[in-house]
């Protein structure tokens, strides 16, 4: 953020300031850790950490204003220090005060909201929207994926002033949260990767998925443009039936008429893709550095909200060739005896693993392929159905060796063997050091030239795998 004072702080806030009011904030924290100097740092109460016991610690970093809750403070015994050059703001409500704030940040900025959810490719559709704006305007997004009710309003504090365009990641466990993200967000645009079974062991069902992930769209101003994946099915149902604006983007067009489609998609150095893009009768070809179908379909909603918001199809196709891609997903590694890793343990469910999957076979070539796969979690009663479509993929695309790790993943084993997958070339393991050591039998065996894939929920930590399969400098 940038040009609130502490007085324009507490106004917003409606609380009891004590000390400077004066004093310029320059951007947020609710970690004491990060403070640098001049943030105003909000003093949350979590499970194992209390905000308020940080207070003087942050202020001695730099942080000129804390937010605290007033029952902390209440009787004469009670009154708190603050020291000089400082300001303390005491609220009913730290957390409803973060959102608060940021509403109000949100509307002084001015700035343009696309908003983005999804089951899958969320954070990666965020960061290809944002260098596809940033072609032509000041962009500002979350780190990571800091999607939450925490991640999104300090997402939207920190927005500098001058930020035209605010791309926001919306992540979900259950219905209304969206929602209530958008209540602090307020979107003009809204971007929906597609809608699968990740949280179904809270939803329940597909079709309350399909609500929880619609409140985006619900949201939108009337003159709002919702952003839909053509071949998400779910999607297209629920499209049919709205109001506002949809603009559709796809490849193949079997449910619905993509306006941006993308053609001809062909291998680009190690792990990239080239593919031909058109939009109502404008066409570019777009080099983008990441494999596979589903990341064309992202690379494609990035390219309609950059239509719509004003960027022409050259100027967000040579944005997304400088797309700086995040850690742990499809990262090329050097592996041990002459191998090629395949680092994807950001998460894992099971559209995105058969995903991981055809690009492992993809771009291995004639080569001999190991997967090294980990559980999935949050599938609820499709988790044994979910990792046996995930095992019946794996046999049907010719995968060389097969390593699961975890009690859940025994059924991608078990899947596999359903669908003809020979037994000798599947390993089940209960843990990570017992995977990692038939994978170097394995690596040793077949020697150079062999494309290994790791791939997991977050839970799984299978990023401790692939350091021990690396080449060491």
């Amino acid at each position: 953020m940038g040009k609130w004072t502490v007085e324009e702080v507490a106004r917003n806030a409606q609380g009891n300031l004590i000390g400077n009011s004066d004093l310029e904030v320059a951007g947020c924290i609710i970690d004491s850790r990060q403070a640098q100097g001049g943030e105003m740092f909000f003093a949350l109460v979590g499970e194992r950490v209390d905000g308020h016991d940080y207070m003087e610690a942050v202020w001695k970093k730099g942080a000129i204003l804390v937010i605290a809750e007033e029952a902390r403070f209440q009787g004469p015994e009670k009154t708190p220090f603050v020291p000089d050059g400082k300001a303390l703001l005491l609220v009913k409500s730290v957390f409803a005060t973060l959102q608060k704030l940021a509403q109000a940040w949100r509307l002084e900025l001015g700035a343009k909201v696309v908003g983005i959810t999804g089951s899958n490719g969320k954070t990666t559709t965020k960061d290809m929207i944002a260098v596809v704006l940033s072609q032509r305007f000041q962009v500002y997004h979350n780190k990571e994926n800091h999607n939450n009710e925490l991640g999104l309003p300090l997402t939207i504090l920190n927005a500098p002033l001058g930020t035209e365009i605010l791309v926001l990641e919306m992540g979900m466990r259950g219905l209304g949260e969206i929602r209530a993200l958008c209540d602090i967000a307020k979107p003009d645009v809204g971007v929906i990767t597609n809608i699968g079974t990740t949280h179904l062991e809270l939803l329940k069902s597909q079709e309350r998925i399909a609500q929880a992930k619609w409140e985006l769209v619900e949201a939108l101003p009337e003159d709002g443009i919702a952003i839909i994946n053509a071949e998400d099915f779910f999607s297209v149902q629920k499209a049919k039936k709205d109001v506002h604006s949809i603009q559709f983007y796809g490849v193949e067009g079997n449910l619905v008429e993509p306006n941006t489609k993308g053609a001809k998609l062909r291998p680009w150095g190690a792990l990239g893709t080239t593919f031909d893009v058109s939009y109502m009768g404008e066409k570019s070809t777009a080099n983008l550095p990441l494999p596979g179908k589903h990341n064309v379909l992202d690379a494609l909603a990035a390219l309609t909200v950059g239509k719509v918001l004003g960027v022409s199809l050259a100027e967000g196709c040579a944005g997304l060739a400088k797309l700086e891609l995040s850690k742990m997903r499809l990262e090329v590694r050097y592996g041990i005896f002459g191998t090629t890793l395949i680092n994807d343990v950001y998460n894992a469910n099971p559209i995105s693993m058969q995903a991981s999957l055809q690009v492992l076979k993809e771009r291995a070539g004639g080569n001999k392929t190991l997967a090294i796969l980990g559980e999935m979690y949050e599938l609820g009663t499709s988790a044994e159905s979910g990792h046996r479509e995930v095992g019946e993929t794996l046999a049907k695309l010719g995968v060389s060796e097969l390593i699961t790790v975890g009690k859940l993943a025994e059924e991608i084993a078990q899947g596999a063997r359903l669908a003809g997958f020979s037994e000798e070339h599947i390993t089940v393991t209960s843990i990570r050091e017992e995977a990692v050591a038939k994978a170097k039998d394995l690596l040793n065996l077949h020697g150079p030239g062999i494309w290994v894939l790791i791939k997991g929920s977050r839970g799984m930590k299978m990023e401790e795998i692939t350091v021990q399969l690396e080449e060491s400098e």
